[in-house]
C-alpha cells in the first residue's frame, strides 16, 4: 500500500517505472509511506524494514527515491529476495551479466554503451535476485550523466538526443524499450560477475578472474538484504558467487570496455 504520495510525485514515479502494475501487488502487501514535506522535499519510509526515513528534494530525485523505497519494501517482505546495487546486460552468453563497483565506478555509462552496441540492458542500477539467482528486471528508465565524456561514440548520443525522457541537473533517463530493455518481470539466471576498475587511464580494458571469496568482498556492501542475518546473507552471496564466472575488468575509457567487452562474449 502506498500512502500519502501527492499526484504529481505518482505522475514522476510512473514515468520512470512505465512498466510497473498499479495497486498494492507493487510492494508485496507492504505499507510505503510517502510523505511532501512544507519545503517541497518528500520522505519516504517502508514497513517491511527498519531503517531511517529517506528525505530527498522534490522532482526526479523524489521519484528516484520513492522507486528505492518500494523495490526496499519488495525485497524485505520475502527472505527468498535480495537486491544489488548494480546495473546488468544480457549478453551473448545466455546469461545476465553483473557489473559491480562504487558509486562513479561506471555502471551505468559502461551499460548503456553496450545497449548502443546493440546488447539487452537488464538494469543500470538496481537488480533484486531470486533465490534460484535469477535477476528480475524492474523496467526502470536508465539514467546517464551529463556530458557524455569526448571519446562517446555517436550511437551513445544518439541515444541521448533521440531516446532522453527527462533531464534533471546532469542527469539525463533514457526510454530505451525500442532498443531492447528488458521489460518489467522478465527473469534470467546471472552467470556473470564482473567488479569494475577504473584503474587504468590509458591502455587496453583487461579482464582477469578472481577467486570466490574476493567476489563474496565485492558482493557485500552493494547486497541490500536487511531481512537476513549475516551469516545467511554471506551464503547467498557465497552460492551466487560459485554459480558464476567472477572477473574484474580494469579500464580508463567505458566505451572502449562495452566493446571489449561484447568482443569477449562473442558466440
Amino acid at each position: 500500500m502506498l500512502v500519502d504520495a501527492p499526484a504529481d510525485l505518482l505522475d514522476l514515479t510512473r514515468a520512470q517505472a512505465p512498466d510497473w502494475p498499479d495497486g498494492d501487488a507493487a510492494v508485496a502487501g507492504t505499507t510505503v509511506l510517502a510523505k511532501v514535506e512544507p519545503d517541497g522535499s518528500a520522505r519516504f519510509s517502508a514497513s517491511t524494514y527498519d531503517a531511517p526515513d529517506v528525505v530527498l528534494p522534490p522532482g526526479l530525485l523524489a521519484a528516484n527515491g520513492l522507486i528505492g523505497t518500494i523495490i526496499g519494501a519488495f525485497v524485505a517482505a520475502d527472505p527468498d529476495w535480495i537486491c544489488l546495487h548494480a546495473a546488468a546486460v544480457h549478453l551473448s552468453d545466455g546469461g545476465l551479466t553483473v557489473l559491480l563497483g562504487d558509486t562513479m565506478a561506471g555502471k551505468s555509462t559502461l551499460a548503456t554503451a553496450l545497449a548502443a552496441l546493440g546488447q539487452r540492458l537488464w538494469c543500470d542500477d538496481r537488480l533484486p535476485l531470486a533465490a534460484t539467482g535469477d535477476g528480475l528486471a524492474l523496467g526502470l528508465r536508465p539514467k546517464l550523466r551529463l556530458p557524455l565524456p569526448g571519446s562517446a561514440p555517436q550511437a551513445v548520443r544518439d541515444l541521448v538526443a533521440n531516446r532522453g525522457t527527462a533531464q534533471e541537473g546532469d542527469m539525463v533517463y533514457l526510454d530505451l524499450s525500442a532498443n531492447g530493455q528488458a521489460a518489467f518481470g522478465a527473469r534470467l539466471p546471472v552467470t556473470r560477475l564482473i567488479v569494475l576498475d577504473r584503474a587504468l587511464a590509458h591502455g587496453a580494458p583487461d579482464l582477469a578472474t578472481v577467486p570466490v571469496a574476493t567476489m563474496v568482498k565485492h558482493l557485500v556492501p552493494v547486497t541490500f538484504a536487511p531481512h537476513l542475518d549475516p551469516m545467511a546473507r554471506l551464503m547467498r552471496l557465497r552460492a551466487l558467487a560459485e554459480a558464476c564466472s567472477c572477473e574484474t575488468l580494469s579500464y580508463g575509457d567505458s566505451f572502449a570496455a562495452a566493446t571489449f567487452l561484447q568482443e569477449s562474449t562473442a558466440p
